[in-house]
């Protein structure tokens, strides 16, 4: 019998922030126990720390220089088979559920072109709103109102999906985006008096910032005094860090109703699950707010594989990126492998087969591109004569990249070595020599 697959992410859920991660701030229970199960990977990484463009990337399996999904508006290219295209031609159900970001931005629906070939639909492109104007699209382009938090409505939506294909004699591939916990941090008032007070330890790379950030859809009201969010928050990292944790667990606690659903349901032995996220949340590391930066906090993003049948209790530091995850969905579902992705499938390591996964990674983000590898991370600007290093650290050795070697004379050979490889992807991604 083929493998079900429920694919969850959220958004803006830097790596950190699980309780696995020995974070002493947050807490997910669900999820902790979800990768006791499963394989822990510490060093998974975005491979652009955007919204739209990762979802590019993870729908295509492809670097999004090569997809061409650079912004948030971008939709996915025509012509190339996304995620639900390689389940659909093995005869799976697809169905998505969630934010979606490719191809516009707020309350609006979305063509059927514009949905990467999933059969069921439920999504919206990106707002704000989380208990007013919360509105999913369907795919007969019916829009449905809810009173209540996003969160949780998505959920409930999931929730109905898992019973509707459960029901039906073929196999399926849900996947579904939470907003949260990207900002605004609103989480529902029962998680936000979860951690009401509660003490903060800072990273050791963190500096005191202002961490609010207007919105766009829809905008925040100005001046910025005159806002709720700026007047729960700003000017306060350490209270948007605690409101940003309660998404967290939000977040956990619905994903436990989730895990609940297949027992109910009677799935849960032949349903494989992934949690990740599309990029990570600064709060103040290296003085930064937000994502599209190189740093750890930015681009690095969790991810917890649970595969029935498989041992569990992993935990790993080998290298993988969301390119990676449409061609291990694959083989580990028995389907064929899409030649034109760029990732490379982790299911040999999963299955205990191999040691290894993937040597290196690379991300990018409009103007810098990076490598990591063999411990170290090299992130250079691009330039209209090449790369130039503008970040070159020893995640090993310096997990919070406090010391930047990237003019170091003692780093210079493997700068040098790493920077060659770095150019040459640079160089076939955007298909020029710069």
């Amino acid at each position: 019998m083929k493998k079900n697959i429920l694919f969850i992410f959220t958004d803006q859920q830097h790596r950190d922030a699980l309780g696995c991660m020995d974070n002493p701030n947050v807490m997910s229970p669900n999820l902790d126990k979800l990768a006791q199960r499963g394989c822990l990977f510490r060093r998974c990484y975005s491979n652009n720390p955007v919204c739209g463009p990762f979802r590019g990337s993870l729908m295509t399996g492809q670097y999004t220089s090569r997809c061409g999904v650079t912004g948030n508006k971008s939709p996915l290219p025509q012509g190339t088979t996304t995620f639900a295209d390689a389940f659909n031609a093995a005869g799976y159900q697809t169905s998505w559920v969630g934010k979606w970001h490719l191809g516009g931005n707020g309350n609006q629906t979305i063509p059927k072109e514009l949905r990467g070939g999933f059969q069921r639909f439920k999504g919206y492109q990106c707002y704000n709103g989380f208990y007013e104007d919360v509105c999913f699209y369907d795919e007969q382009d019916r829009e449905h109102r809810y009173d209540y938090h996003r969160t949780d409505v998505t959920t409930d939506i999931a929730i109905s999906e898992l019973e509707h294909m459960s029901s039906q004699d073929k196999p399926f591939l849900l996947m579904m985006s939470y907003q949260a916990p990207h900002y605004p941090v609103q989480p529902a008032p029962e998680y936000a008096e979860m951690y009401a007070g509660r003490k903060i330890t800072r990273r050791p790379n963190c500096q005191d910032v202002d961490p609010y950030t207007p919105t766009v859809s829809p905008r925040s009201p100005r001046p910025v005094e005159n806002d709720p969010d700026f007047q729960r928050y700003g000017n306060n990292l350490d209270e948007y860090i605690r409101l940003y944790n309660a998404m967290c667990t939000q977040i956990d606690a619905n994903v436990g109703r989730l895990l609940a659903t297949l027992d109910r349901l009677g799935i849960a032995d032949n349903t494989i699950i992934v949690f990740t996220s599309d990029h990570g949340d600064m709060q103040g590391s290296h003085g930064l707010t937000n994502k599209h930066v190189p740093h750890e906090e930015s681009a690095g993003i969790p991810l917890i594989m649970y595969i029935p049948g498989l041992s569990g209790g992993r935990m790993t530091d080998n290298l993988v990126s969301g390119i990676d995850m449409m061609p291990t969905c694959l083989e580990l579902a028995g389907l064929p492998p899409v030649e034109s992705v760029d990732g490379t499938s982790i299911a040999g390591f999963l299955r205990g087969e191999s040691a290894s996964t993937q040597d290196a990674i690379f991300s990018e983000c409009g103007d810098w591109c990076m490598i990591v590898k063999s411990g170290w991370k090299l992130a250079a600007k691009r330039r209209g004569d090449g790369l130039s290093p503008m970040l070159m650290t020893h995640l090993d050795a310096d997990p919070y990249e406090l010391d930047n070697r990237a003019e170091d004379p003692a780093c210079a050979n493997l700068r040098a070595e790493m920077l060659k490889e770095l150019t040459a992807w640079n160089t076939d991604v955007r298909g020029k020599g710069a």
